[in-house]
């Protein structure tokens, strides 16, 4: 009987374990789990990376360099770098931005009508790339899906490649009746609107066609004159732009320049707001600015200014006692001037309508387009005054007041980026990249010099930011042989398109570069 007892208890445990292991995966898997990923998920999670990370990755370094803020607190403000704030977005990009662009790819390359998304994501990510490419220079590039001891690639070839890329790209836009779209749920820039995507990849082609105008100006031109004929933004209904939940947590303005009081508006930025027009006060600024007073938001009439004043950027030891009192970012005006929607959301910007009218002034200027430059460049500013939601009389006598376009080459290219450089606010990103390319406008070095842990020489400005320690730590034989140490990767050294330091400007202000 034991033994009859012991077999039957061997059969039951023999079966039970077959048992088991036959439904093992479908018994520890959850009925609700997500077992894959529509590859769609990931585009939507690229465009929220424009806003990731923010504080660290943007506002501590091209933000403030494009003198838009001006922080409170010193540090990079004086040019100094913190490998723990902005090393992040070396990683993130490679990481995590990289992975999901390149999922994408990987699981609808032969999918006849997925032909669009991946041209759509194949110029976000060209957008990206050219981020990533003039924040440091040479970067890893085309062995980049290899690792962290990728070869780094110089900046020539690798905008060569952007290039061609986005031709490839916009072209694929053809707006076959077969084609699948992103739709509103993936698509936070364009809600899945294929035609408005290859238009923005024409004025990406148009703006990185800028950026090499003085260092390869026979390609620029050709490019630039063939994304224009191709189809640029024609319309504020064009603006590139990332919604944030104002519900919700998001990384952006309101926390440095209201949650945190890190930051004020830069007095550089501001003083351009009353010097440009002989209406007098740009009629943004009070959309744009206001004054914190006991933690809400005051006009500076209420408080008896006349104007909206800033911080001078680059303080250190000798902060004023007044810093928070001065001018700092509208946060009502940014909700509704940003996204039109009330308080129910801000955007992040990537491209404005009123930057490519600037591009195509600046194209015409050089003789590389036919049209007329000076009505471009105040149809511009018109676009900018429109976007921001500025009373259509005000914007006119403003606009009115602009000085024409006249004089050299320089002067004229001098009032266009100006202008430009105004309305870009707040995307320091592409403000800082201009000045760099052009040294317009006039901006200022740091009011308490150079911090000595910075590797930019006195008297002059930081062109790039470094390659992060965990390049220098584990991939330093890749690295360009003149930035492959710590004491040679400087931030003074200037990009493949930068080609001369604004401290050599001339007593007229002006430039010998740009033509």
């Amino acid at each position: 009987m034991k033994k009859i007892f012991i077999y039957l208890v061997s059969i039951l445990l023999i079966w039970a374990t077959n048992s088991c292991t036959k439904d093992f995966e479908e018994m520890n898997t959850r009925k609700d789990a997500v077992t894959e990923v529509n590859p769609a998920y990931f585009f939507s999670g690229m465009q929220q990376q424009v806003f990731a990370n923010y504080q660290r990755n943007v506002n501590l370094y091209p933000d403030i360099y494009s003198q838009y803020f001006a922080n409170i607190i010193g540090g990079s403000s004086n040019y100094g770098y913190v490998d723990g704030w902005i090393g992040n977005q070396f990683k993130e990009h490679y990481t995590e931005f990289l992975r999901k662009s390149y999922n994408i790819n990987e699981t609808w390359a032969d999918e006849p009508t997925y032909s669009e998304l991946l041209a759509i994501n194949e110029i976000f990510t060209c957008y990206w790339w050219s981020r990533m490419t003039d924040t440091y220079g040479d970067i890893p590039y085309f062995d980049a899906s290899r690792g962290e001891s990728a070869a780094y690639d110089s900046q020539s070839s690798i905008y060569a490649d952007l290039l061609t890329r986005l031709e490839a790209a916009v072209n694929n836009i053809t707006g076959a009746e077969d084609q699948l779209s992103y739709g509103d749920e993936y698509d936070l820039i364009y809600r899945g609107d294929a035609q408005k995507w290859r238009r923005f990849g024409n004025s990406l082609r148009l703006r990185l066609a800028m950026r090499i105008s003085n260092v390869d100006p026979t390609t620029a031109q050709s490019v630039a004159a063939a994304a224009i004929s191709s189809g640029v933004m024609t319309s504020n209904d064009d603006v590139a732009k990332v919604p944030m939940s104002a519900n919700g947590w998001y990384d952006y303005l309101h926390q440095m320049l209201w949650n945190w009081d890190n930051e004020r508006v830069s007095k550089t930025f501001t003083d351009y707001l009353y010097s440009e027009s002989s209406a007098g006060e740009d009629p943004r600024a009070p959309l744009w600015l206001t004054y914190k007073r006991d933690g809400e938001s005051v006009s500076k009439e209420d408080i008896g200014l006349t104007e909206y004043v800033g911080l001078e950027n680059g303080y250190n030891e000798n902060m004023p006692s007044d810093r928070n009192d001065r001018a700092t970012i509208n946060l009502v005006g940014s909700y509704e001037d940003f996204s039109g929607e009330g308080d129910v959301q801000m955007y992040c910007p990537v491209m404005f309508y009123s930057e490519v009218l600037f591009l195509q002034a600046e194209a015409t200027l050089r003789g590389w387009v036919s049209g007329d430059a000076n009505a471009l460049y105040k149809s511009g500013i018109q676009a900018s005054m429109d976007y921001v939601g500025v009373d259509a009389t005000n914007a006119q006598n403003y606009i009115d007041g602009v000085a024409n376009l006249t004089g050299s080459n320089e002067a004229q290219l001098k009032s266009i980026i100006t202008q430009k450089w105004i309305a870009n606010f707040p995307n320091g990103v592409e403000a800082w990249a201009d000045f760099r390319r052009t040294d317009y406008p006039d901006l200022t070095l740091p009011i308490d010099g150079i911090s000595s842990n910075a590797t930019v020489a006195a008297g002059t400005y930081v062109k790039r930011i470094r390659y992060p320690d965990n390049q220098h730590n584990l991939n330093q034989e890749n690295m360009p042989q003149a930035l492959n140490s710590l004491d040679k990767d400087r931030m003074d050294f200037k990009l493949w398109w930068d080609v001369k330091g604004t401290e050599l400007k001339g007593t007229n202000g002006l430039m010998d570069s740009n033509f």
